[in-house]
Formats: C-alpha cells, structure tokens, sequence
C-alpha cells in the first residue's frame, strides 16, 4: 500500500487533502506542518541521511512555509541518494515559484483550492511512476549483484601464476565492466612443455565474458588432449562453430596460443587475428609473434597456419589484449612499435613490476589483459 506525506503548515489544507485521499482508498497519510516535522518523519536528524530510506512514496509539499520553504525543502531532500527518486509534488496557490519549484526537483504541481479529481490525477500519476522506479531499481540491484556473482566466478577461473625451473608466467587483467571479454589459460606439461593461450572476445559486458566462459570450460579438456597448436586452433574453431556458429551475428574471437619447449628451447605458435605478441631477448631485437590465421569462429574451416622460433638464456615473451594498444586517433603500427621499444627497456627488471609498468600504457577504459612470460636457460 502507497503511503503519501503531506507537508503543509496550513493545519486546515492538511485535513482537507487528508479527507480527500482516505476517501479515494489511500489509506496511508502521514502529515507534517514544517520541514522540520517531515524530516523526522524521513529519518533525517542533523540534516544527517537515514541508512534507509523511510516507508513514504509521495510527498505532496507546501511551497510557502516559514523557516525552511517547500523549494528549499525539496532541494534538501533530493540531495540525499536515499530519496533521489522520490516523487514531490509542489502545492501552491499560485505559480510564482513554478521554475524554482522544477529545478529543485519537484516533478509536478497541485494548484491549492483545484478540484478534487485533479489531486487524486496528479497522485496517480505520481505514485505509478514512483512503482515503475522501484521495480527499475530492484531489477538493477538483482542484476549487479549476478554480475558480482559472475565476476568472482570469472575470477576463480583464472589460471594462477607459474614458477618453475626454466619458465615464469604473471599475468595483469582488468575489466573495464563487472565481466570481461578477456581470457588468459597456461598448462604443464610433464614431457617440459608449456601451452600459454590469451583470448580476446571483441566488445566487452555480458555478452563477451559469455563467450569467453563458455571457452574456458573446455581448455583444460581442448589444450591437455591436443596441445599442438594447429591442433588446438582447429578444436577451438570448430567448438566455436558448433555453439555459436547458428547466431545470427558471427560470433568469433582472437587468441594467440604458444608452445613452449623448455627442452629444444622452441616455440610454435598461432596467432588467429590477435595482437602481435612480442618475443624479448637481451642479445637482439625483438621478434614479433604475427598473425598466421583467421580469428576462432570466422571461418567455416580455418587454415591453422602456425610458426616456430627459438629463444636464447634470457627471453620474455608478451601477449597483451587490445586494450593495451587502443588509442583513438593512432596508427596501431606506430602504437605497436612504440610498446615494443619500452618493453624491450624494461627486459631486466622482474616479471611483475614489468607487468605494473606495462599496464599503466593503458590510455582507456577497454578490458586489458597482459601475459608475461620469462624464460631463462641459467635457471634450469
């Protein structure tokens, strides 16, 4: 049942709107003769917000009052978040005051001394769009409390760092919503293999971390039975196109997927659209790991081209996202080498401070996700 606060220092028009309302079946009025009475009936003391809002859906509010006005009243009560979507509706005897009373807020009138209907229109309208804010604001609370569930989920999957002879990955990752497009994945292997995989869903929100989720339940089965990665390329391409291959916007994503051979001292690689990765030495320039196929579920059949390196004692390898390198207005290429110059400078210090520092390139609020991984022949 809607409750309705009438604020009024006229004793007499507090009664006459009261009679009217309970004889239209409202039920709940409660009534002030100042400000002050009505912020005690709010919960407000010391003009200090209450945790929780008070159980009132309607202010009808005098405009002329003594002490506190209706305007300034109003403008009080709006600033508090507990009340911003409360509806006010002003009373007056005149409309002197009609573009103060709007811009503090109020979102209609009541001319004092009107006919009845008029009153009970204006409450109506006011306490069904007061009902239609309420389900808006329940709804939004119930979906950000999912996106909270979805983002903790999101990162327990997570793979954690890796430290073992020879071999050291870290990751850094944001996500510019609750939920990211964005997803990184690395396994052991026993023979002294690693497979490093990062993905990038384009877009960001619901609709990317769905797709990249639904991926991530079946690394594990996809890179531990395949590993190779024109293996693993073909498997995610046509497990892309079996779920959403029948959308009716093609669903695909990028991803660069590596083989590392801590025993040869060689990787292979597939590069499906992405950004190029970088390979970093202390004795040379940096090689880049380039595109070799098409994005994971463009193509019917994809040609899973793929490529091998070998590194030296001292190697890091950098996979990034495009929210790295996104800047508006710059040529990728230029954005690119520039990356790769400063990565290459930051070659001696650790994987994690390298990470720190990379990650403040960022220039935008894009989902970001850097993989960094260390390899170094004295250490085995």
């Amino acid at each position: 049942m809607s409750s309705i606060l009438i604020v009024d220092d006229s004793k007499l028009n507090v009664a006459f709107m009261e009679n009217v309302l309970r004889t239209a079946g409202y039920e709940d009025v409660q009534k002030a003769t100042s400000a002050q009475e009505a912020y005690q009936i709010l919960g407000i003391y010391d003009n200090q917000a209450p945790r929780k809002a008070a159980s009132v859906d309607l202010i009808l509010l005098d405009i002329v009052m003594p002490e506190i006005d209706g305007i300034q009243a109003c403008t009080f009560i709006k600033s508090l978040p507990v009340y911003q979507d409360l509806p006010i509706i002003f009373l007056t005897a005149d409309r002197v005051h009609f573009k103060e009373a709007f811009g503090a807020g109020g979102m209609d009138f009541i001319e004092k001394g009107g006919p009845d209907y008029e009153l009970l229109a204006r409450v109506q309208s006011a306490l069904r769009l007061k009902k239609e804010m309420d389900s808006r604001k329940a709804w939004e609370e119930k979906v950000q409390k999912d996106l909270q569930l979805a983002k903790h989920l999101q990162n327990s999957v997570l793979t954690p760092p890796l430290t073992e002879p020879g071999i050291q990955i870290h990751s850094s990752y944001f996500q510019s919503s609750e939920v990211s497009g964005d997803m990184f994945y690395w396994k052991m292997f026993n023979n002294r293999q690693c497979g490093v995989l990062l993905i990038d869903v384009p877009g960001s929100g619901i609709a990317a971390a769905l797709i990249s989720m639904s991926i991530r339940s079946l690394l594990d089965g996809i890179v531990g039975m395949y590993r190779k990665p024109k293996e693993v390329c073909a498997e995610l391409n046509r497990q892309m196109r079996m779920l959403f291959g029948k959308t009716r916007r093609t669903a695909y994503f990028t991803a660069v997927y590596v083989l590392i051979d801590l025993e040869k001292k060689q990787l292979e690689y597939f590069n499906a659209g992405h950004t190029p990765g970088l390979l970093l030495n202390s004795e040379g320039p940096a090689a880049r790991l380039n595109v070799t196929t098409d994005p994971i579920g463009m193509k019917e059949n994809t040609n899973a081209n793929t490529e091998t390196l070998e590194y030296n004692d001292t190697t890091r390898i950098v996979l990034y996202t495009n929210g790295l390198i996104s800047r508006p207005g710059s040529n990728p290429k230029v954005v690119i080498g520039e990356l790769e110059q400063y990565a290459h400078s930051l070659l001696d210090i650790d994987n994690e401070k390298f990470l720190t520092k990379l990650a403040r390139l960022s220039r935008n609020q894009e989902d970001l996700c850097i993989v960094s991984v260390d390899l170094d022949r004295t250490a085995e």
